[in-house]
């Protein structure tokens, strides 16, 4: 890679790190009690815990294979900081009891993307799980020998899917009737990388992942895709001596896959900084190839994970993608 490339790339990536809105990556795991949570209580029964975004919460039984019943609402706070709080009040409505009482503070111990460990006056320490029924998966798709400097196509994709349909949103290089162009990837191209990689030239990773790694994951993908449609990408032609294009997609892949760890080490990442000599790709490989490589290191560090593709076929219905 040219050395103005190397300093400008990393320039901007040390800016990412004093100011997060450049690389769009939040600084910590944030809380979010927002949902449905199950903390099994025996064998055949657990407590379901809905909080709504609006301070109300409904504790429901649910019994085996029945539907789950309502036992109590009540009305909760996050004390503190919300964004990592120490303690959830909950205050139960009229003759209620949650936890056997009418007001009680829970202690939060820990939390990630998919659980909370609380200690509950009464009860002890109790670990709650998410409950979705929806899924979300990512896939990150790369192709070489596409461009007329041997490049290719590079994205990642984010899917949700709910009800029988799925919502996909993909932003990255991709080609236009074989040009290389930046921004969000239209729905006829990501489609055409819903199978497996042909050969070597090409690499596909394909991961289910939680909610909130989704909500991360797309949120970065639309601020680029913004960036590309409004020109207001951090990378151009004025401000760097290298191809534009493909700097702004390293920090766009960087930014997605680095949210996926954020509140968990669920998977191997592969940790691109350029810094010598433990970032061996950038070393090697010129920005326009980076994103490839990185994508088959990711394959090959968390192949257990990946999800084949007959298998991702029953997964992900592409019959009726709803379509953004």
């Amino acid at each position: 890679m040219k050395i103005t490339a190397k300093i400008s790339l990393l320039a901007l990536l040390v800016l990412g790190a004093i100011f997060p809105s450049v690389a769009q990556q939040p600084k910590k795991c944030q809380f979010n009690i927002v949902g449905t949570w199950k903390a099994q209580i025996s064998p055949t029964e657990s407590r379901l815990y809905t909080f709504d975004a609006n301070g109300v919460l409904k504790v429901l039984n649910a019994s085996g294979a029945e539907k789950p019943t309502e036992i109590a609402t009540a009305k909760y706070e996050l004390l503190d900081d919300p964004k990592a709080p120490e303690e959830i009040s909950i205050t139960a409505s009229g003759k209620n009891r949650v936890f056997g009482r009418q007001q009680t503070t829970m202690k939060v111990v820990s939390f990630n993307d998919s659980s909370i460990t609380c200690q509950i006056p009464g009860v002890g320490e109790t670990r709650w799980t998410r409950v979705d029924p929806d899924h979300y998966y990512i896939v990150l798709v790369a192709r070489q020998d596409e461009f007329y400097d041997k490049s290719g196509s590079a994205f990642p994709v984010v899917i949700k899917t709910a009800g029988g349909a799925s919502k996909i949103d993909a932003a990255g290089v991709y080609s236009e009737k074989g040009t290389a162009t930046f921004g969000a990837v239209p729905v006829e191209t990501y489609t055409e990388y819903m199978r497996d990689a042909r050969g070597d030239s090409e690499v596909i990773l394909r991961l289910e992942i939680n909610s909130r790694q989704y909500e991360r994951a797309l949120n970065v993908v639309k601020e680029w895709s913004r960036r590309a449609r409004e020109n207001t990408l951090l990378y151009t032609l004025d401000n760097t001596h290298s191809a534009p294009m493909p700097l702004n997609n390293i920090l766009l892949i960087k930014a997605v896959t680095e949210t996926l760890n954020l509140c968990q080490d669920e998977l191997d990442l592969y940790q691109l900084d350029y810094a010598h000599p433990s970032d061996w790709i950038t070393d090697q490989y010129g920005a326009e190839f980076v994103p490839f490589m990185y994508f088959k290191e990711l394959r090959r560090r968390n192949e257990a994970r990946h999800i084949e593709y007959k298998k991702f076929q029953e997964l992900v219905p592409l019959a009726n993608v709803a379509i953004r």
